[in-house]
């Protein structure tokens, strides 16, 4: 199939992003078919990777009922198309329609005249009355192992027997060599080409430009997790995609770029000496700073973020919606009108104050992330920690704009993974330490105006 075509059938100017699910039973199948919808993969293929083919079977039809307008397409582990044709064609018969069968191995022979094994597939997939896409395994892993030399040859005879010719890297997880999808891009000529394997968000952009689908498991599973999708990370790919696709990107802005938005205190000692929440008024330099706090921290491992009253609400709220988790309100004392449980603390001005949150909030061994607008003195953030700690719960980690390193605010790095905007031994951080920034001589509160059409 024309490559062109082929995307078009996904309505999408990048490759087409495919969710591979290793099928175990029926709810682990269609959680993770709601997660690649709800996210807007461009579909699933379903994997027996634990059961023979017959056991795949149901959940097959189970996700079609469920999701009849879902691309939908099927990898019989171990299973050629000569096999595997008869039995789409009598699902589709039946009424459940698969969109596309992925085969491990195509049978492709580089060094053959006659391709016995390929023609053998392609006429049973003729006989079968299958309707759907044909995906073909060309020196995919685990299969004949196939010499870099070849790769164009191999790829130029299997454009010839299917839709999509699809290849991979070395093994599971592992990425693809760009020596190696160039060279099947060079063989596929105008044809669809597909890669399999170590795809992930952070390297899309090297496959973008050269394939028409990306088929991928771990690169969008939680860590250490082979059969559960985690939501950011496809999302994240997805994006990577789209944005490989609609042309060359603008170049990536330095880190921190948005910190310059800081209004500086002009109303008194009363007050703390900047406002960072003249960030959050530009939606750009906001979701910026919500991408570089959430960045350093695997989402597998926080269970719920907490925020501290009052503006540690809006990052801890923003950052929990970006990573899919729940969110936990740590209050000032006397606000909350359940039972709590309170800590004596000392704040930036030296004031003692309490900080209290809901009793029980979590169940023990809980993995919290704490986030905060400003991390000072460290006071505020050492009464969230005793909180959590109280209550049995894990801090797993801490996000905030800024960690001085005054007074003790820095001890946290020590002790805890912690995500900055501003980076520990950067021109921005030592501003910070001294309580003045370099831009504050010239800033111009219309800087951080929403921005506007």
């Amino acid at each position: 199939m024309n490559r062109f075509e082929f995307r078009k059938r996904f309505k999408t100017v990048g490759p087409a992003v495919l969710a591979v699910i290793h099928a175990r039973d029926r709810r682990q199948v269609v959680r993770n078919a709601q997660v690649a919808a709800r996210e807007g993969a461009h579909g699933v293929f379903l994997i027996n990777h634990d059961t023979a083919l017959e056991g795949l079977l149901p959940l097959v039809r189970e996700v079609r009922d469920r999701f009849p307008s879902l691309w939908l397409g099927v990898n019989f582990l171990a299973v050629t198309g000569a096999r595997a044709f008869p039995v789409l064609g009598e699902l589709e018969r039946s009424g459940c329609v698969v969109d596309a069968y992925w085969a491990d191995d195509a049978r492709i022979d580089e060094h053959a005249d006659v391709q016995r094994e390929a023609e053998a597939s392609a006429e049973a997939r003729r006989s079968s009355g299958w309707s759907g896409l044909y995906l073909g395994g060309t020196a995919f892993k685990k299969q004949r192992t196939v010499q870099p030399e070849d790769f164009e040859a191999a790829a130029r005879i299997a454009a010839r027997y299917m839709d999509a010719v699809t290849t991979s890297g070395v093994a599971t997880g592992q990425s693809a060599d760009a020596s190696k999808i160039e060279a099947f891009r060079a063989g596929c000529a105008d044809q669809a080409l597909a890669v399999a394997s170590g795809v992930t968000p952070d390297n899309a952009g090297v496959y973008a430009g050269l394939v028409d689908a990306i088929l991928v498991a771990t690169g969008i599973n939680r860590t250490g997790d082979f059969y559960d999708i985690e939501p950011m990370r496809l999302r994240r790919l997805l994006a990577a995609c789209r944005e490989a696709g609609a042309g060359e990107p603008e170049p990536s802005p330095a880190a921190g770029w948005y910190l310059p938005l800081m209004a500086p205190n002009v109303r008194g000692e009363r007050f703390a000496w900047l406002d960072p929440s003249s960030i959050y008024i530009n939606a750009r330099a906001f979701h910026a700073l919500v991408d570089d706090l959430v960045a350093p921290f695997d989402p597998s491992g926080i269970d719920v973020v907490a925020g501290f009253d009052a503006m540690g609400f809006v990052l801890g709220s923003a950052i929990a919606t970006r990573l899919g988790k729940g969110f936990l309100t740590i209050r000032k004392a006397g606000k909350v009108p359940v039972e709590t449980d309170v800590v004596d603390f000392v704040n930036y001005s030296r004031r003692t104050q309490q900080m209290e949150m809901r009793k029980p909030a979590f169940a023990p061994g809980t993995r919290v992330l704490l986030v905060d607008q400003w991390v000072e003195t460290g006071g505020t953030m050492g009464a969230g920690i005793r909180l959590i700690e109280r209550q049995g719960g894990v801090v797993a980690g801490i996000a905030t704009v800024c960690m001085e390193e005054n007074d003790g605010g820095a001890v946290y790095r020590d002790r805890y993974e912690c995500s900055t905007a501003v980076i520990p031994g950067t021109a921005a951080q030592d501003q910070c330490n001294r309580k003045t920034m370099d831009h504050f001589a010239a800033f111009d509160p219309t800087c951080c105006f929403p921005e506007t059409p």
